[in-house]
């Protein structure tokens, strides 16, 4: 099984994921994550491919543990308690579904293929793939719970995953629409960025704000 992602690095038209006949989430989440640590870049042209929601149910478990990451930010944030603390932390944990999910609704209904059966579901795991390096820079934030010290580490690294997380928008963008031309894939992510962080600063006045 290992071997069908090793073929990850090579340019053929056969899309692994749907060959694969996972036994398990665990399992099916385990070579996702091998897949894209070893080619992220080859891991949107499959998600783009995708015929089946093999992807996207290992995508939801991801988008899952970002929650709970969250949840253990928030837990140590708030000096209050009560309902207030229990506000926040709602408002929290649906910041990274909204996240998520605006992102995966532009990319879409921007999307020339929206009529393909599997393009939304492929658009949301895109979209939280496109979130993976923010996921992992709020993991390493935790460590801001343990010391204040911590900032000079976790800052830079934010500010670095975020980058990354933006080119990986513009790759998954690029393969969903199925673009040849790197500079009409270029236009098609300069007005799902555009429109998207015209949500950020919408939602941004009711003191939401988008990962």
């Amino acid at each position: 099984m290992e071997n069908n992602f090793k073929d990850d690095a090579k340019e053929n038209n056969q899309d692994e994921f749907t060959k694969v006949d996972f036994k398990s989430g665990g399992q099916n989440l385990k070579m996702l994550f091998i897949s894209f640590i070893k080619s992220p870049i080859n891991t949107f042209k499959n998600v783009a491919k995708a015929k089946d929601t093999n992807i996207f149910n290992s995508s939801i478990i991801i988008l899952l543990i970002w929650a709970v990451i969250v949840f253990i930010h928030s837990l140590f944030s708030y000096k209050y308690s009560g309902t207030y603390l229990i506000l926040n932390i709602i408002r929290d944990i649906t910041i990274p579904i909204l996240s998520v999910g605006f992102l995966a609704l532009v990319i879409h209904f921007l999307n020339p293929n929206k009529d393909d059966k599997y393009s939304l579901t492929n658009a949301v795991t895109a979209s939280i793939l496109c979130k993976a390096p923010i996921i992992l820079s709020s993991f390493i934030s935790l460590l801001n719970i343990i010391t204040s010290k911590s900032y000079v580490i976790t800052t830079p690294i934010t500010y670095f995953c975020t980058c990354i997380s933006i080119i990986f928008t513009f790759f998954a963008i690029k393969y969903l629409y199925k673009d040849s031309d790197d500079s009409k894939s270029f236009k098609s992510f300069v007005v799902v960025q555009a429109i998207y962080y015209v949500i950020y600063l919408f939602l941004s006045f009711l003191n939401v704000t988008l990962m």
